[in-house]
């Protein structure tokens, strides 16, 4: 089981989360308590989040300057305090109550859909998700989260920072 999370700053916007297994399941949840519960549920091997754990007094970390160099356009953690607290909160649950807390790593839904030309349902589709349960743009970028993840389990990406997953073509 993967998953990617698209976490929001606040409770009060909902953040997005999907889960890829046999099956797509996506979800829109504002409370942090219920995203936990939700992950400790499914018990994901990888989650990918659309923002570092990691929080930096610089602009740009070093490998944040790294990704930049090679061309891509992102969020640097630096603009991102309250969503990396509560990326913090969340894993600190997580490690503390389940024996095999998830891998965590960072990504990007622009630089993922990019590198492997996944823009629509169709894309989808062709790389084996079923994209029947996805009901928003958010859930679709969290479904690109757990993708990233797929690709980092399979060891087909570049870590920049950000998890760049690289097609089989390259």
């Amino acid at each position: 089981m993967i998953a990617g999370l698209i976490l929001t700053n606040t409770e009060k916007e909902e953040s997005n989360l999907a889960f890829i297994s046999d099956d797509t399941e996506t979800y829109s949840i504002k409370n942090t308590e219920k995203l936990v519960e939700k992950l400790k549920e499914e018990k994901p091997d990888v989650l990918a989040v659309n923002v570092s754990s990691q929080q930096s007094r610089e602009e740009f970390t070093n490998v944040e300057e790294d990704l930049k160099e090679e061309g891509y356009n992102f969020t640097p953690s630096s603009s991102e305090p309250k969503k990396i607290k509560r990326l913090q909160a969340i894993k600190a649950v997580l490690e503390r109550d389940m024996a095999n807390s998830p891998d965590f790593i960072r990504f990007d839904p622009y630089i993922t859909s990019e590198e492997l030309a996944l823009d629509s349902d169709k894309a989808l589709s062709s790389i084996g998700v079923n994209p029947n349960n996805i009901g928003s743009s958010k859930e679709f970028d969290a479904v690109l989260g757990a993708v990233t993840a797929r690709f980092y389990q399979q060891n087909q990406y570049k870590d920049l920072g950000v998890i760049v997953p690289q097609s089989l073509d390259e």
